[in-house]
């Protein structure tokens, strides 16, 4: 298939569970129970020499959990372990992963094996992956080591693929944890952003809410009346309804919706909401603040997960890079990836300007900033750079991160 499938894949709201560990443990065979014939053609090609590197791409039904998708990752042994510069792909795919299962060879828990768990348990800590421990092949153990092991690892979970139903004990982990993550997650519309009677102004395109829609139902939900406009009826709307308590626009329209909306109402974007629910805004914000330092010799990457986007088109490529230029210097050289790895050289960049929105999943948002935050570069989004560039920054910071606005006070 082509290399442009596996981003599909891994974007969306769709939960991802990515299997990982030491060639030998036995990962592909809990793939396949998990899997069944629900395997999707979605090996990543990355050439013939690379083939064993390549994650094999499956869904898996997790009763009232859902569907999810499940990922199988090269074996650590081939890529020399988590730390190594050949690991790259692997690593990424576990961090944008809402689950990893770290699968282990019980028959071969040796203090090599020990070593590698517990540099794999300190990296997805690091990383702030949730994980799951899976002894598989306990079928082939004895009972007493078996019992040793549950002793020590308490939250692990011992399997054989070879045992009727064994594998039926990881699903149901797996839906517990897939419903836990469920209930741990950011709303999409903060508690505090709207009360029960609020009038919230939505700025939206000819084309209809396309992903907002789920933004306007939450406010909905939360007894909010919403008001949906073309961004052209802004200023007459703003006349005719007696209250606004909101206005939400898109962060490409911030330059002529600043000079619209009054300053005592509160002014966000779409592209600001993902990042609060993402719990990314705090970093994103930071690292637009890094305009200031940037010089007409610096190096920019946009960071963008589909290049056919129309926003891509219109943001990334037309309006960013002409207005950061207009303000630092023409000479400043930007350039692009595409998909959802960043380039290895990432510490080259002065600044990753990153394309996030409602299509790749919160996971995948994280994983970037904690690539660019281990490379020390600051990473900002299309909406927090578009903001900056209005001067309206701190304005829609005030809107979504109050109580901190009012403790810098």
């Amino acid at each position: 298939m082509s290399q442009s499938i596996l981003p599909t894949i891994m974007s969306g709201n769709n939960r991802h569970i990515v299997l990982f560990g030491r060639t030998g443990s036995g990962k592909t065979s809990i793939f396949d129970q998990l899997v069944g014939e629900d395997r999707l053609e979605a090996e990543v090609k990355v050439g013939a020499s690379n083939a064993k590197f390549n994650p094999i791409v499956g869904r898996c039904r997790l009763g009232h959990a859902g569907e999810v998708t499940v990922i199988d990752t090269a074996g650590l042994d081939d890529v020399d372990e988590l730390g190594s510069e050949k690991a790259q792909r692997t690593r990424n795919i576990i961090r944008r992963a809402d689950i990893a299962l770290y699968v282990i060879n019980i028959q071969e828990f040796d203090s090599d094996a020990r070593a590698a768990l517990q540099r794999a348990d300190a990296w997805m800590r690091r990383n702030m992956v949730p994980y799951l421990q899976v002894f598989n092949r306990c079928d082939e153990a004895y009972a007493g080591d078996i019992a040793k092991l549950k002793l020590e690892f308490p939250d692990a979970i011992f399997i054989s693929t070879h045992t009727p139903g064994s594998v039926s004990l990881l699903r149901t982990r797996l839906s517990q944890m897939v419903r836990t993550l469920a209930e741990k997650e950011n709303p999409l519309v903060p508690e505090k952003l709207i009360q029960k009677g609020d009038y919230v102004l939505m700025l939206v395109p000819d084309s209809g809410l396309i992903h907002e829609y789920e933004i306007m139902m939450e406010m909905m939900r939360r007894g909010a009346r919403c008001v949906i406009i073309n961004e052209d009826d802004l200023e007459v709307t703003l006349q005719e309804v007696p209250r606004i308590d909101l206005v939400v626009a898109y962060a490409r329209s911030f330059g002529k919706v600043r000079d619209i909306v009054p300053e005592d109402i509160p002014l966000t974007s779409y592209s600001l909401l993902y990042g609060l629910q993402g719990g990314v805004l705090e970093d994103f914000i930071e690292g637009a603040h890094a305009i200031g330092t940037l010089t007409k010799d610096s190096h920019v990457l946009i960071a963008v997960g589909d290049r056919k986007s129309e926003i891509y088109k219109e943001i990334g490529r037309i309006k960013i890079p002409r207005a950061m230029r207009r303000l630092i210097g023409e000479e400043l050289q930007i350039d692009y990836s595409f998909g959802l790895d960043l380039p290895e050289n990432l510490n080259e960049y002065d600044m990753v300007i990153h394309d996030t929105d409602a299509r790749m999943s919160v996971r995948s948002v994280r994983a970037h900033v904690a690539i660019c935050k281990e490379a020390g570069v600051p990473i900002a989004n299309y909406g927090t750079i578009l903001a900056s560039l209005a001067g309206i920054l701190d304005r829609c910071k005030q809107a979504l991160l109050p109580e901190e606005q009012e403790s810098e006070a």
